[in-house]
């Protein structure tokens, strides 16, 4: 009896419920077409989610822009036949560092530049088929871009900042019109930063650390053979390794010795002949650049551009800034790195999520200002930095009306030709000021261990 009033009163409600449904005059939403259009906009230009739409599509335009600048625009020759020399005069059997040159002059990168372009010879046949060379180069360009855009959406950088990327007049023509050597060294810095990166987030298999600490010790290793402005990246490339072991000092001179051993590879047929003539004739550090060349140092004229002094307060102010910055970013090293000598065969750090913000500070950071502080930028050095704008324009946070106004000035620096002073002072200002902007909003006190909560997770 109780049992059937229950049902009859449930029976109740439900037919009251519909009969209000039925009652109840329909209200159609309203229409928001400019607010759904703003959040679409904001969407795309803020989202990082949104570079799955964005990457794609930036991919197919930049290898369709290329095609037509090999198309419509003639190459420039400006050291690819020097290349093109050298190799012959190795392939004749001179391996006198002293002796191999070109019409640009002599030999002055480490062996692997000399293997790259050994493939280059056979491809283009010398100076037969450059077209061909700039095909490979295409290809090149959108291989380093396909890592940079899984280095961005990895990093959670803004669509607005990612776009960045492809717009550089400059860069396009290193890549596909002159066929330089740097291009191949930014490729393989990029693997080496996608190899920290993956690195970075593995915790307890020990194996896979053991496999990522070699690949990236042998690739990066393979890009200073190429060309030496990749020791600009040693701090951030030695200290990711560093926290990828876990702080293991074993690994980290495991990690050294392959870097020494990927050098005697590359370098044997050299070595084994020439060793003195080879090691200063590829790794000479008092190699002068000429001047009038320069991008930058414009301004202080070319007797101070060339006294040792000035070289040598660059230096300094480049390694005094590198060590604030490391110290700053990551204040417990010297500690970390007692506990390591003490315990060389055990990790001595904890992982935390904070492990990623620091290498990969560290990593663009110390390049960064490796570039402000270089005595000598010529236009083919843009390749040097140019991947990373994004990324600093990024954690600069600085709103977008300024980024592209910012972006637009650098460039108008990189295509101001000949170097001239104007161009020069602009661009200093240019990247002091956006390191600086990175710093303040980058630099908070951050440990490895677990001891201060990390700070700026946001702004990865």
């Amino acid at each position: 009896m109780l049992e059937s009033k229950t049902k009859d009163s449930k029976n109740d409600s439900e037919f009251a419920t519909i009969k209000e449904h039925e009652t109840t005059k329909f209200v159609r939403p309203p229409l928001t077409l400019g607010t759904d259009i703003i959040n679409g906009i904001k969407y795309v230009l803020f989202n990082p989610k949104a570079n799955l739409i964005i990457m794609p599509i930036l991919m197919l335009l930049e290898s369709m822009a290329l095609k037509i600048i090999i198309s419509n625009v003639p190459y420039t020759e400006i050291d690819y036949k020097a290349y093109m020399e050298q190799i012959d005069m190795i392939y004749d059997g001179e391996y006198n560092y002293d002796h191999i040159e070109g019409g640009t002059g002599p030999l002055v990168y480490p062996a692997g530049h000399v293997v790259i372009f050994k493939m280059m010879h056979w491809l283009t046949e010398a100076m037969d088929h450059i077209e061909r060379g700039q095909t490979a180069y295409r290809y090149l360009y959108l291989l380093t871009l396909f890592h940079q855009f899984m280095i961005f959406y990895r990093l959670d950088v803004a669509p607005w900042c990612v776009v960045l990327s492809c717009l550089s007049k400059r860069l396009h023509s290193i890549y596909v019109l002159r066929l330089f050597n740097d291009c191949f060294t930014t490729f393989f810095m990029m693997c080496t930063f996608v190899g920290l990166i993956r690195g970075s987030s593995i915790k307890n298999n020990k194996m896979m650390k053991f496999v990522i600490i070699t690949l990236v010790s042998v690739i990066y290793s393979f890009a200073i053979s190429i060309k030496m402005n990749a020791l600009l990246y040693f701090p951030g490339v030695a200290i990711g390794l560093y926290l990828i072991s876990d702080g293991t000092l074993i690994m980290c001179l495991y990690s050294i010795l392959m870097m020494i051993g990927m050098q005697i590879w590359v370098g044997w047929s050299f070595l084994s002949r020439y060793p003195w003539q080879y090691m200063n004739g590829a790794f000479n550090f008092k190699r002068q650049f000429m001047f009038e060349w320069s991008i930058n140092w414009q301004f202080i004229g070319e007797d101070g551009f060339s006294s040792l002094s000035f070289q040598r307060s660059l230096l300094i102010s480049q390694m005094t800034m590198i060590l604030f910055v490391i110290i700053m970013k990551y204040p417990t090293i010297f500690q970390d790195i007692s506990k390591s000598i003490i315990h060389p065969i055990s990790g001595v750090i904890k992982r935390n999520e904070n492990i990623l913000d620091i290498i990969s500070f560290l990593f663009i950071i110390s390049n960064f200002i490796g570039i402000i502080f270089s005595r000598s930028l010529h236009y083919q050095f843009l390749t040097w930095y140019h991947w990373t704008i994004p990324i600093l324009m990024n954690w600069s946070r600085l709103p977008i009306w300024i980024g592209p106004i910012w972006y637009i000035i650098h460039e108008y620096c990189w295509n101001s030709y000949p170097p001239n002073s104007k161009a020069s002072t602009i661009l200093i200002i240019l990247n002091s000021s956006l390191l600086l902007s990175v710093l303040i909003n980058k630099l908070r006190k951050t440990t490895i261990n677990n001891e201060t909560v990390p700070s700026d997770k946001k702004n990865n």
